[in-house]
């Protein structure tokens, strides 16, 4: 597959290293970066004045890391060279958070580990996920740069793509250009981060693969389906039907940028617009997967579990917000039952229903306008 073309710039923007970036949400347990949940990191912010302190209390009991970046002043004939953190106060501590928060309780009672803001649950990352992070940092700490906002608004018009070699092979992320560098945009436990100086790596696009098969399979006779919103056609383009366990990860990967925009839309208030994504993205799930549920050739689909699993707990948050209108959680509450029916008896992405209908082209909720 062809590999990194676009030369656009992008409105891609540091974040403020006094302030740290604003923290957006991404999927549970499917961030863009790969991770295992044996040995994981956590990461908290503290005062600038106290990060020393703090620091040398944690070493104590687990290790911990701390970004930092490098610049350079001319102070009268000569020029100094100054290492300070990259994000005021940004602590990386490794080990169980059960166990980092219990000590953070003995010694630091008003101190809490940092959440994700989609799922409210403290942000873990996976260690072989941190020592390329850090290893990076230690050998080229200028290439990494926290940026301002969540993942989900570098998704349009740059390609999703995974690296397969060099340093950062595994690695997922937008390419985007960045002040003239080609940049990697990843999320690194709810902080987006930017690589740069990933020209040389070989990545795999991600986004024609789906296009490959979706171009496959329009050639199959399928039924009449009502007209799609915009919003509704921009996610058509992303989903296909999978025929084997390489096509359940790609789809998988595919839902992540719409998991992210679905948990932003609803962080912001935006409850037709996330409805519209979650009843849709439903929709189209229990339609491609259903019929080919258990089939040997796809492999676990714990993936799409649990896609199917967040995009319900998204439906479920809405319905109980008492500023959502009524109509709108009407319309949740009905779409739910449709899809519980057809697709999902169980609540999740488990066992499809028995005799379940053809999905219908469209969801029950159409997107009338933004909340």
């Amino acid at each position: 597959m062809s590999l990194y073309s676009s030369d656009a710039f992008s409105n891609a923007e540091e974040g403020n290293p006094e302030n740290g970036p604003v923290r957006g949400p991404v999927p549970e347990g499917r961030a863009c970066l790969p991770g295992k949940e044996k040995k994981t990191w956590c990461y908290l912010f503290v005062r600038r004045s106290k990060v020393d302190y703090v620091n040398e209390k944690l070493k104590r009991r687990f290790n911990t890391f701390i970004h930092t970046s490098v610049s350079y002043k001319r102070e009268r004939r000569h020029v100094q060279k100054e290492e300070r953190p990259t994000i005021s106060g940004l602590i990386f501590v490794q080990g169980d958070s059960r166990k980092i928060r219990a000590v953070l309780d003995d010694i630091f009672p008003g101190l809490h580990l940092a959440t994700d803001c989609s799922t409210h649950r403290t942000a873990v990352i996976g260690d072989d996920v941190m020592q390329s992070f850090i290893q990076l940092a230690r050998v080229g700490t200028n290439r990494i740069r926290f940026l301002s906002h969540s993942l989900d608004y570098y998704a349009t018009g740059h390609p999703l793509v995974r690296i397969t070699s060099g340093q950062l092979a595994g690695f997922e992320g937008f390419q985007i250009r960045i002040s003239r560098d080609k940049c990697l945009v990843t999320s690194l436990g709810g902080l987006t981060v930017a690589i740069g100086g990933v020209s040389k790596e070989t990545f795999e696009n991600i986004g024609e693969y789906v296009q490959m098969r979706r171009k496959e399979q329009e050639k199959e006779a399928r039924p009449p389906r009502a007209p799609l919103t915009p919003l509704q056609q921009e996610m058509d383009r992303s989903l296909f039907r999978p025929q084997n366990q390489l096509d359940v990860l790609v789809l998988a990967r595919s839902l992540d940028t719409w998991l992210a925009r679905a948990g932003t839309s609803l962080q912001m208030r935006r409850y037709r617009q996330a409805a519209e994504m979650a009843l849709f993205l439903l929709e189209r799930l229990g339609a491609y997967v259903q019929p080919r549920h258990g089939a040997a050739e796809l492999g676990p689909i714990d993936a799409l579990r649990s896609a199917v699993r967040q995009l319900l707990s998204l439906l479920s948050q809405m319905e109980l917000r008492p500023d959502v209108p009524a109509d709108l959680a009407a319309a949740i509450r009905t779409g739910r039952q449709s899809l519980a029916c057809r697709y999902f008896p169980d609540g999740a992405a488990g066992s499809p229903a028995k005799g379940a209908a053809p999905a219908p082209g469209n969801p029950t909720y159409e997107n009338k306008e933004k909340q």
